[in-house]
């Protein structure tokens, strides 16, 4: 049968349902598919997940939100426009209005059938945690945005949300969820970044060191603590 709406029968008689979950390090588009015996009951278990149902209108293009318009936002914005995977890019900010805002950060759902991709670009370690907690809780695609001018090792593990700027340089380390690796910061091998951190301009994260959740490395601070053991 056709795959009306990314819906259809399988040759096993299951009904197979796909959805967008996730962006590719190369700003690809990545599919899941739930199945169900019955074409409502695929339906419905694609609806729980990602929230919207068939005869809703949804976009199929990459469109991306950008939660913060500050300076950080739009250095993003550079990053994400450089890509050449988002077909329009807009902003969303509590506080600042201008051309590209449409809307506060905590309406980011209200503009999801547009903007299936979003991120979060607010410096506040704090405040980053809980939007990014409120774009995962809404089923949104969240891009990790890495400058093509941040020298990146083949062998870096980097999470979702994560920004890495222009001229950061990251070698063979984990760098956790929404964190940012600001400009010509240094992050050396066999180190970790945890989730919603920031390791400011020109930073420099020595081999083997930790820097634990929510935590800031300043600029031009060289850290060099290792992770608590009990």
């Amino acid at each position: 049968m056709g795959k009306a709406n990314g819906i259809y029968q399988r040759s096993d008689n299951r009904w197979e349902a796909r959805y967008k979950k996730g962006i590719d390090d190369r700003g690809r588009a990545i599919y899941g598919s739930v199945y169900g015996a019955t074409r409502e009951e695929a339906a419905q278990k694609r609806y729980e997940l990602v929230g919207h149902r068939d005869d809703e209108p949804v976009s199929m293009e990459l469109n991306l939100l950008i939660l913060g318009a500050g300076s950080h936002g739009r250095d993003v914005m550079e990053i994400a426009q450089s890509l050449h995977v988002f077909n329009k890019i807009s902003f969303l900010d509590d506080y600042v209005e201008g051309d590209n805002i449409v809307g506060k950060c905590s309406e980011a759902l209200k503009y999801k059938q547009e903007y299936p991709c979003a991120f979060v670009a607010i410096g506040d370690n704090k405040k980053r945690k809980k939007y990014a907690k409120y774009l995962k809780d809404c089923n949104f695609l969240i891009p990790k945005l890495i400058s093509h001018n941040a020298t990146v090792s083949s062998n870096a593990i980097i999470g979702e949300g994560t920004a890495i700027m222009s001229q950061a340089n990251v070698g063979a380390c984990k760098v956790g969820d929404f964190c940012i690796i600001a400009q010509s910061s240094n992050i050396n091998t066999n180190s970790v970044i945890d989730n919603y951190s920031i390791v400011d301009c020109g930073a420099i994260i020595m081999r083997g060191a930790y820097v634990g959740e929510t935590s800031t490395v300043k600029s031009g601070e060289i850290h060099s603590k290792k992770r608590k053991t009990a």
